[in-house]
């Protein structure tokens, strides 16, 4: 997974006209999709009634990668808004709210990780945007994708060992970008890449094994109990297998596009 190469994506990226998500998931490859574009998608109240509409909170959001991994938050003072800026839509946090997923997501059969995020940081904070388990510094086979406090983009993954973290540098709110973040745990590595560059990688030991079956949080840590995303996020994806130059070049097209950066 290391040292993808610049040519290899630049043809990927001329190639993904046309391109879904979906086609991750094609094999039944688990994990979530979240589509705030999709307002058919989305709900204002966590039992998944009310129609979403902009400048509304929302509670309920379908997964659309097949495998019924919805996020909610109950408590309406912690749910998100959507918001459209121009002819983009996205879900606005602003630093005391957050969703989860209605039960664990089992990556229990996977041992590889892909995540894909059009997000903006509005302060330079310790802020999740999507965080395996509760608390990934306490739990085992878990992952996170966040901001941290500074200037830096980060993305943390684990086995049954040492959390291992990559940072990207030089990222000061207010800013937006597309971010990804890429693990295997048997054979180790940790990337982490900002709008389809490679910014840093790992390969230092997680431990063995495969990722559990946790909840997924999403916008924050512990269903809106801390690191609270102070922000937006446009699009987030997260597949529970390896992804090739070509699938991840296509997805980050993919999320740019719904992000408003240029690659």
């Amino acid at each position: 997974m290391i040292g993808i190469g610049a040519t290899l994506f630049k043809r990927a990226v001329m190639g993904s006209r046309g391109f879904s998500p979906s086609a991750l998931f094609a094999n039944g490859e688990e994990g979530a999709w979240y589509d705030p574009s999709d307002l058919s998608s989305m709900k204002q109240l966590s039992d998944g009634t009310v129609d979403a509409v902009v400048d509304q909170p929302v509670g309920y959001i379908e997964d659309k990668s097949g495998n019924d991994n919805t996020a909610t938050q109950v408590t309406s003072n912690k749910r998100p808004t959507l918001r459209k800026s121009g002819s983009l839509y996205y879900l606005e946090f602003s630093g005391a709210q957050g969703l989860k997923t209605t039960s664990n997501v089992d990556f229990t059969g996977t041992d590889s990780m892909s995540i894909f995020s059009g997000a903006k940081k509005d302060i330079d904070a310790t802020a999740n945007i999507a965080e395996l388990s509760t608390n990934s510094g306490t739990t085992l086979a878990s992952f996170r994708l966040t901001a941290i406090a500074g200037d830096k983009w980060r993305y943390s993954s684990r086995g049954d060992g040492s959390l291992i973290s990559t940072n990207a540098n030089n990222y000061v709110a207010p800013i937006t970008n597309v971010i990804t973040g890429l693990s295997d745990i048997s054979d180790p590595s940790v990337i982490i890449r900002i709008d389809g560059v490679q910014k840093n990688s790992s390969t230092s030991s997680q431990g063995a094994g495969n990722y559990g079956s946790h909840v997924l949080n999403v916008g924050s840590r512990n269903n809106a109990n801390g690191f609270q995303l102070d922000g937006r996020i446009y699009s987030l994806i997260v597949r529970g297998a390896a992804s090739s130059a070509n699938e991840i070049a296509s997805t980050e097209a993919y999320v740019a596009n719904k992000t408003g950066v240029t690659l």
